[in-house]
């Protein structure tokens, strides 16, 4: 089908997604997965009720109006959608739907499970008229299970999803990420997950029902399950204590302002304390970063006099030039002031027909050939309800385009045939690659015999040990491949001839310096599609800064938003989340270049800088700035909008729950549960506005009598009341979870030795199909002769001959310094042999002093970026 208007955008340049069409029906949960897939060039067509999509009246407003046509929360998730009134209660707005829907790709919907199959507009309706339609369910529980029909929101999800419980004041009720997150990573997740499926289309002509949950995917952040699973370690609060080693964590600087700091590693924590000066933590004890865990009253005390001696910017240049990842901790303001945003002309230009001319946050990636633009603003209601309409009388293919209409098998991958050459490290990167290989996609990842990653030793560190190794890098095959030498650059060529995709997050230069940047590799393979994942981007002033996902999440704004107000910055989350926005962001980017290469033939560059793909889930408050001028201050578990929304303490210790009541009906009910309690009829709670006004009051009446339940009966009690309600669970709890595991999300993979079985969550998407599969973590160059013999044609011998010189490698001597261990060995015994062994310290000084395996820096390329 030919899309409207065109496949390309208003300056002439192609367009990755413009055959597409997408109807996006209303509620929070889908529209940034509408929004990602506009700004692509994807026809959206937001179909709103007749009062109008819900999101217009949410705040901020511009100029603080509420006017359903100034809520700059809608703006930012609406650029470039087309909107149509239609009520789908009706029966002639149900008939206009199944018009639209004739002509449609993509449905992307977050109605409660089961509503729009009373409507008659369900996806088996649906697919009766239209066989290859995508109808893409993003729910808080998904759309089996328990919970399937309790009431969720973004709160909801944090809290059910282990998120909330792990990070941030350990003197204050647990906090959410800042500007709803779930939504927005989710609908990330969703993105990826319905261009596989229209992938399986073109060659089965079968569409397919994507089903998201919010819990879900927000239970594989940050390893509070499978750590939980590995070695009943139950992850809590940190406050004030370092995010790892000591040193890692935010300071206050004597200019009053922050930054952001990661000491991880042998070689690094020896720079900072050489430079530091201090002879006492040049002792080699110190080198162990478990005693400096251990001793971080002792360290830390150290550090923060030392950094309190600089200004912020003083601070963040002097560590710069000695190799060590730090940045300021931004505000709203900072972020656009930020002379790297500014040089890289992060924010565009946009006109928007009530609020006007603004500025709006740019891209998440740039695509070299299919440019993200905004090609029209936010719509108002209803605005091209007569340009649709006329479209539905034209002559045009009334169905989505078809393969060979084959019925699909029972195993069958939405991504086979898809091939990856992946080159990433740590955690970004190979999270991106796992989730397509999950669906199917080949992933071979290219490990190197001189610099082997320190994750398979299976260690204690938190950032690349434990059980987080084999959760990010499974289902993938592995290879070992020194392309420095003149024959592993070879075959990197005429691996690369064969495959689809090639990503890496190498220091900027490292391929290109080895003959192997993207214009060589396009002359070997002109459909080729490379991504490159630095962490400021190729051009700028912080070209060569280096970062961890911490610095990334300071200079985004995350850092600084995700606490509550009265929270000192020391004491909220320095967690690498966003590490988990990258990866989706890359494995969209993959499937949006693949989808256009399906159309159009041509492969492309993509250049994602993990510091912008943070920034552009900061948008609601970005655009305030920008719009009002009004430079945000941290607002924990609150918004614009709902009251009560927060997390209140339940019987037991450090137990709580979650409550988010967004409209009347919903206090109502909340009420009418509790009984008679002097707040339910207190003048000032009567309407949404004034128990907005007096959230400090409304949360601690509300917090008397949730303290005398349990998490899960006020859960219960409230969700079957028609309240949002939820558990702020542990990893244990979502462990034991009943939603993840009778939906099987919980699987137990068998992995190469140390690490043997562990649990771990699934496929974040459930495709009705095609559901995608798990395999186990493969040994140190497990693939190596199915790699280069069945596909590149080598025989037996040449293999050998090459891994005799040291080109390929094999894993007979994998791990070569680690004790005895075998696959049935107990993961809480393989731990304690690896903790008293010696070699940890060695294989993190091996991989961290590697020339090609950090990103982020040009003229430093052995220091870190995530």
């Amino acid at each position: 089908m030919t899309a409207h208007p065109s496949s390309r955008n208003g300056d002439g340049s192609l367009s990755a997604l413009g055959h597409l069409r997408v109807l996006e029906l209303p509620g929070p949960a889908g529209q940034p997965c509408g929004k990602l897939m506009a700004d692509m060039g994807a026809d959206v067509i937001k179909v709103e009720p007749p009062g109008g999509d819900p999101a217009r009246f949410v705040g901020p407003f511009a100029k603080d109006n509420p006017h359903p046509e100034g809520s700059l929360y809608f703006i930012n998730f609406n650029t470039n959608k087309r909107s149509m009134v239609i009520d789908l209660t009706s029966q002639e707005g149900q008939r206009l739907f199944h018009s639209l829907a004739s002509t449609a790709d993509v449905v992307i919907e977050s109605f409660a499970p089961g509503y729009l199959d009373s409507l008659g507009l369900g996806y088996r309706s649906l697919s009766r008229i239209n066989p290859g339609l995508v109808m893409t369910s993003i729910t808080p529980f998904g759309q089996t299970g328990p919970y399937k029909s309790y009431l969720g929101t973004d709160l909801i999800a944090q809290a059910m999803s282990g998120l909330m419980f792990i990070q941030g004041d350990d003197t204050k009720p647990p906090c959410m990420t800042p500007q709803e997150q779930a939504y927005q990573l989710t609908s990330k997740h969703a993105l990826y997950s319905t261009l596989a499926a229209i992938n399986y289309r073109r060659r089965s002509g079968r569409g397919q029902h994507v089903d998201m949950s919010l819990q879900e995917v927000m239970s594989h952040v940050l390893y509070t399950l499978v750590r939980y699973a590995f070695n009943s370690e139950i992850q809590r609060r940190v406050g004030r204590l370092s995010g790892a080693g000591g040193v890692s964590g935010y300071y206050s600087c004597k200019d009053g302002r922050d930054i952001a700091i990661s000491v991880i590693f042998a070689h690094q924590f020896k720079t900072f304390v050489q430079w530091m000066g201090d002879e006492t933590f040049l002792d080699p004890i110190w080198q162990d970063i478990n005693f400096r865990r251990a001793n971080q009253d002792v360290i830390s005390e150290a550090v923060k006099e030392f950094i309190g001696s600089f200004t912020r910017e003083e601070f963040v240049r002097e560590a710069q030039s000695h190799r060590l990842p730090a940045i300021p901790i931004n505000n709203m303001a900072d972020v656009v002031n930020n002379p790297q945003m500014i040089a890289r002309e992060y924010f565009v230009k946009s006109t928007h027909p009530y609020i006007g001319n603004h500025r709006y946050p740019g891209a998440p990636y740039r695509f070299g050939e299919t440019p993200w633009t905004v090609r029209r603003p936010a719509p108002l209601l209803g605005q091209h309800q007569e340009e649709i309409l006329e479209e539905l009388k034209a002559p045009r293919a009334k169905r989505a385009k078809a393969g060979d209409g084959k019925r699909a098998i029972k195993g069958d991958l939405p991504l086979d045939g898809v091939r990856i050459l992946d080159f990433t490290k740590v955690w970004a990167g190979p999270f991106g690659t796992r989730y397509l290989a999950q669906l199917g996609a080949e992933v071979i990842r290219v490990e190197s015999n001189r610099f082997p990653d320190g994750g398979r030793a299976g260690g204690s560190s938190a950032a690349i040990g434990g059980p987080t190794f084999p959760d990010i890098n499974h289902s993938k095959m592995s290879i070992t491949l020194d392309f420095h030498t003149p024959e592993g650059n070879d075959l990197v060529k005429r691996l690369v001839k064969i495959s689809d995709i090639v990503i890496d997050n190498f220091p900027t230069g490292t391929l290109e310096r080895r003959g192997l940047g993207y214009e060589v590799l396009k002359g070997i393979n002109p459909r080729i599609i490379m991504v490159s994942m630095p962490g400021y981007g190729t051009t700028g002033p912080y070209t060569n800064y280096v970062a961890f996902g911490q610095e990334l999440m300071a200079s985004s704004g995350i850092a600084y938003y995700w606490g509550h107000a009265d929270s000192p910055q020391t004491s909220r989350s320095k967690v690498y989340y966003s590490d988990f926005a990258s990866a989706a962001f890359n494995a969209c980017a993959m499937m949006i270049a693949l989808e256009c290469r399906n159309e159009t033939g041509k492969g492309q560059y993509i250049e994602l800088a993990q510091s912008e793909a943070a920034t552009s889930t900061m948008g609601v408050g970005l655009m305030d700035y920008l719009v009002n001028g009004r430079n945000w201050e941290p607002m924990g578990n609150r918004n614009f909008t709902a009251a009560p929304h927060g997390a209140y303490p339940c019987r037991g210790e450090d137990q709580w729950c979650v409550i988010a009541c967004w409209s009347e009906e919903h206090w109502q009910k909340l009420c009418k549960t509790v009984g008679k309690q002097p707040w339910t009829t207190d003048s000032h709670f009567v309407t949404q506005e004034s128990r907005w006004k007096h959230q400090d009051e409304l949360d601690t009446a509300i917090g008397q009598w949730t303290k005398d339940y349990t998490p899960y009966q006020v859960m219960h009690m409230l969700q079957k009341s028609g309240v949002p309600a939820a558990a702020v669970q542990s990893g244990e709890q979502v462990y034991h979870d009943i939603q993840l595991r009778a939906r099987d999300f919980i699987v137990e993979i068998e992995h190469c030795p140390p690490f043997g079985e562990i649990e771990h969550t699934g496929v974040n998407a459930r495709l009705s199909l095609t559901p995608g599969r798990v395999k186990g973590l493969p040994g140190l160059g497990q693939e190596n002769y199915y790699v280069f013999c069945d596909l590149l044609g080598l025989s037996r011998d040449e293999v050998d001959r090459l891994t005799e010189k040291k080109v390929l490698y094999l894993n007979s001597s994998q791990n070569a310094c680690l004790p005895s261990t075998s696959p049935t060995m107990s993961r809480l015994a393989m731990k304690s042999e690896l903790r008293a062994s010696g070699c940890l310290r060695s294989w993190f000084d091996r991989l961290t002093m590697s020339d090609e395996f950090w990103i982020g820096s040009r003229t430093f390329p052995n220091t870190p970026s995530s």
